[in-house]
């Protein structure tokens, strides 16, 4: 009898908190205006049975409003079959308003706008704890500091069973940092309760090969259970020079049930990659050359080696009939490695990976004439000459946070509250030198060697009130604090060495509201205040102005705030699931980055006010029950409101345009099931956007729009012969159109000679790939 119990125990208490195995899934309001009397714990998992078949069987833009923001999942069956064309990245272009490129079929360099809002201003967590890299926003590095993070990969699809993207400045339970414009969550893979081993095989274009192994152990009593995943997958590339590997670890266990009243899981993971970091090239030689042409190695390359490893301790307790204790601990660790190589012989007016030289190549040490700590120095002078024409630049970050909460659910209302405190440690260095055994010797061979750490505490409290069956009211307020401290050692960016920080501290409130006039439809909106805090280059300024009788220049850079409004409707009956949403929000203090080509540092900075706004639409609609039609459309808008100025010669006048905001995104498809067999056939088309310059000033110049056409088809053969279950092929194809369009642009100087040209990055040409997975 009580073993019986316990699968019944921990679907309780992972549903009564929001989470289903560990993993925030998006709630229809009809399934959760009348909860279950608190007492009778064990009918919540019928509930929970029910809710999750919903979402199993959703359309892929399916959308469903959570405390009155929309919010769309990518459920865990359409995930199935796509990691060998898709990544976990990209994968989040078949969402409306959203888009998502990267430069390889693995998944580096990526780019990520929702609603036009830009990869830094949108939040990442997995298992709502934050992925983002804590001094830098984005998935990997944000991009905007070109001393950024291409080929790190925090998270796979292999790792997942589902991606949930909530648009705009989310609830405070959200545990996004700098999620101003919307979040991105993956929902982790968990044990299931039925045993499998399965392995994966696959090979497409490029010469991308994958293969791996799953082992689930399956529930067994006092043992608990365990899923154990490995998977590699490498590249040639679509681009010149360009190969890439990747190593995944996945371990996720469902400790033994020691009270029946509490259940522990933990969830590890370890991705690691190592390739040629790809150049975003000009366009005049991508027309000379062809759209997948890169730099000569002669000339530059930059091979990078990045690890990403998370691990995860969780909890749940009842703590009373009606209210449950839960709480994460969490430790992440970031390392990139990167040696960049330029012939200094090569005369070229564009930029490269590396665009700084000592002139004439000398050592730091000899061009300050200082030793470590500052002095003139006759033996650091008489160093032998070695050039500048290497560079090592390591970026590691350790990470630790917790993340307690307590939910207490009543008929009427229900309340929840909670914080969440992480302390990141970051240490960035790059080293210069005339051979690749580059030494690393502060004050004589640094550019940077730079410490600091970055402390972020939340204390948030939300309630659900239900006065009637039919309308739900989410009042909620968040209060966050941030500190950063920076210690760079001398080096030549930091001739006497510095010390900054500064400290921030906001309140965010948030109110959202549901109401169903009818079974069929719901009406939502929400209200929502979000900061954005200063990076890592806003303080680079602050420490460069240190000299030997003056300290480090107040950081005055202001967090960037938005007010969000959000309105909409959903519709659902007989078949037929639709949706429209309309958003608008007014930023204060507008970020935007400075790349100084003379010096290739990057400073962040403010820039006035700025307003997005724009419209959702998504539909679907099943024809039977093996054949159903979707399709999206928005259209956003982002511009300057105001007419500002920087310290860096950047100026902007109302109307002017916000950059890599596309005016509209659409989406097409049609997708069935019979007999074993799955078919997905999918069009995107992405309008067009302004791009920026390097400096962060907006242009009039524009990328044109594109579209792409994918195709997935999969079948499964029933065996079970020779311990086999069944066995799984599957094909996909990729821009199917062959458009060669550009994915990002940019506009930088000539080096030494007056005018702009444009950067890009092409996207990837028609590709195929195909797969084959075994079931034990």
């Amino acid at each position: 009898m009580i073993k019986a119990n316990k699968p019944l125990l921990r679907q309780s208490l992972l549903v009564a908190t929001g989470l289903l195995g560990g993993s925030l899934l998006p709630v229809p309001a009809s399934a959760t205006t009348n909860p279950p009397p608190a007492k009778k714990v064990y009918k919540i998992k019928s509930v929970s049975k029910e809710l999750l078949q919903t979402v199993e069987k959703a359309a892929l833009t399916h959308m469903k409003p959570v405390f009155g923001a929309e919010t769309a999942l990518i459920p865990k069956k359409f995930l199935e079959g796509q990691e060998s064309t898709e990544n976990a990245s990209t994968i989040l272009s078949f969402v409306p308003g959203v888009n998502a490129t990267s430069t390889n079929p693995i998944g580096v360099k990526t780019h990520i706008s929702v609603r036009g809002f830009s990869q830094t201003q949108v939040g990442y967590t997995f298992d709502n704890l934050p992925i983002a890299d804590l001094f830098n926003g984005g998935l990997s590095g944000g991009n905007n500091n070109y001393a950024d993070l291409t080929n790190l990969i925090p998270v796979t699809l292999g790792e997942t069973s589902g991606i949930q993207v909530t648009y705009g400045t989310p609830s405070p339970d959200i545990n996004a940092i700098g999620a101003i414009g919307g979040n991105i969550n993956y929902l982790p893979k968990i044990p299931s309760a039925k045993r499998y081993e399965s392995v994966f095989a696959g090979y497409g274009s490029f010469g991308t090969r994958s293969y791996g192994a799953e082992i689930n152990t399956g529930a067994n009593p006092g043992y608990g259970n365990l899923l154990l995943r490995f998977s590699s997958r490498q590249t040639a590339g679509y681009l010149q020079h360009s190969p890439d590997r990747e190593y995944s670890y996945y371990a996720a266990y469902d400790l033994p049930q020691i009270s029946p009243t509490s259940k522990w899981s933990v969830i590890f993971l370890l991705n690691k990659n190592q390739g040629a970091t790809a150049a975003r090239m000009p366009v005049a030689l991508l027309q000379q050359y062809g759209p997948y042409y890169q730099w000569p190695l002669s000339f530059t390359y930059a091979n990078s080696k990045a690890e990403h490893m998370m691990a995860i301790l969780q909890n749940k307790t009842l703590i009373s009939s009606n209210a449950v204790f839960g709480f994460k601990g969490f430790y992440s660790y970031t390392n990139s490695h990167r040696l960049e190589y330029v012939n200094p012989s090569v005369n070229t007016p564009y930029n490269s990976f590396v665009t700084f030289f000592l002139s004439p190549a000398q050592t730091v040490c000899q061009y300050s004439g200082n030793d470590y700590a500052g002095n003139q120095s006759a033996a650091c002078q008489a160093q032998t000459i070695n050039g500048d024409n290497y560079h090592s630049y390591n970026y590691t970050t350790n990470t630790f946070g917790f993340n307690p909460s307590v939910e207490w659910l009543n008929h009427y209302v229900d309340l929840k509250a909670g914080g969440l405190g992480a302390v990141s440690l970051y240490h960035s260095q790059d080293f210069v030198y005339g051979t690749p055994n580059v030494p690393a010797i502060s004050g004589y061979n640094d550019l940077w060697n730079e410490h600091g750490w970055r402390l972020y505490g939340k204390l948030y409290a939300q309630a659900k009130i239900k006065p009637t069956r039919s309308l739900a009211i989410t009042p909620g307020l968040k209060y966050e604090t941030v500190s950063t401290h920076l210690n760079d050692v001398p080096g030549y960016y930091y001739t006497v060495g510095a010390n900054s920080g500064r400290s921030y501290s906001e309140i965010s409130p948030y109110l959202g509201i549901q109401y169903k006039p009818l079974r069929s439809v719901t009406l939502y909106a929400n209200y929502a205040v979000g900061y954005k805090y200063p990076n890592i280059t806003a303080f680079y300024s602050a420490d460069s102005n240190a000299t030997a009788t003056s300290p480090s220049t107040p950081v005055t850079i202001t967090p960037e705030r938005v007010d969000t409004y959000q309105f909409g409707a959903s519709y659902n009956h007989n078949g037929i699931d639709a949706s429209i949403s309309f958003y608008r929000a007014g930023f204060a203090h507008t970020f935007s980055s400075y790349y100084d080509s003379n010096t290739g540092l990057t400073y962040e900075y403010n820039i006035g006010s700025s307003l997005y706004e724009g419209i959702n639409i998504a539909t679907a609609y099943a024809l039977n029950s093996y054949l159903s039609l979707y399709g999206n459309y928005s259209v956003q808008e982002a511009h300057y409101t105001s007419n500002s100025s920087s310290s860096y010669g950047v100026s902007t006048s109302i109307g002017q345009p916000r950059p890599n905001t596309p005016t509209y995104l659409a989406g097409v498809g049609i997708e069935g099931h019979y007999m074993g067999t799955r078919a997905r056939l999918y069009g995107n088309l992405v309008g067009p956007q302004y791009i920026e310059a390097s400096t962060g000033a907006p242009t009039s110049i524009s990328m044109p729009a594109y579209a792409t056409m994918n195709f997935n088809l999969a079948h499964t053969f029933q065996v079970h012969q020779y311990g086999i279950k069944d066995v799984t092929l599957s094909l996909s194809g990729v821009n199917l159109l062959n458009s060669e369009a550009s994915v990002l642009e940019k506009q930088f100087p000539y080096i030494n000679q007056p005018g702009t040209y444009i950067e890009a990055e092409p996207m990837m040409p028609r590709s195929f790939f195909g797969t084959v997975k075994l079931m034990f």
